[in-house]
């Protein structure tokens, strides 16, 4: 597979290098985009919406201890609700939703109204708390599942935290905001970026599909 070419996507590449796989980012019209989608092939990458910045996790360890951990703003869980919402009026599937094992990663998928979501440890942040090693097993895991097959006709939607997708992805994404989507086209073990979409833009593409 050409790992760049997405030929109904007439934008302006830039090239990304990340440890072992080549990322091309590419700024697809909205239609495209929704068409795309709707057809599957695609994984959305998801850091968490947003966060109270006034907590922190102070257990870490203990995923279950969901009161020490930094929570959802009450706009973060209603910007959930609504992401869900708009990708049922458009259209989008998902056939596998991951998460972290932090509550404000779970919880997104749950108002999202994925009740089948998955949280595992491989998608949990631990900057603070796991080995330089530990971490790169991580950004693979990431990797990996962003070009693991996927259902003809579905995509797969993983919700995690800033720090993994920068260190699966690269320094690009530092500036990753809360909400925000990086979403990859995979066909035959290789990927491709998309767009990354901030959570409110969404919305936008509901104007396309009540003229389709």
């Amino acid at each position: 597979m050409n790992a760049f070419g997405v030929p109904m996507f007439a934008a302006f590449w830039l090239l990304v290098l990340v440890p072992g796989l080549a990322v091309a980012q590419v700024k697809p019209i909205d239609s495209e985009l929704l068409k795309a989608l709707r057809a599957g092939g695609h994984v959305v990458v998801m850091r968490h919406p947003t966060a109270d910045p006034d907590k922190a996790d102070t257990d870490p360890l203990n995923f279950r201890n969901i009161k020490s951990q930094q929570p959802l703003t009450e706009q973060g869980r209603q910007s959930a609700r609504a992401l869900g919402d708009t990708w049922r009026q458009l259209g989008i599937s998902f056939s596998e939703v991951l998460t972290s094992k932090f509550n404000r990663c779970y919880q997104t998928a749950i108002l999202a109204g994925f009740k089948a979501a998955k949280a595992v440890t491989e998608l949990s942040e631990g900057s603070l708390v796991v080995s330089p090693n530990e971490q790169r097993r991580r950004a693979a895991f990431l990797r990996q599942l962003v070009v693991a097959s996927l259902a003809p006709g579905q995509n797969r939607l993983i919700v995690t935290h800033r720090a993994n997708i920068a260190h699966a992805f690269g320094k690009e994404w530092y500036d990753v905001k809360e909400g925000e989507a990086s979403v990859f086209r995979v066909e035959k073990g290789s990927y491709s970026l998309l767009t990354r979409m901030p959570i409110d833009d969404w919305s936008r593409l509901t104007l396309i599909a009540n003229k389709s």
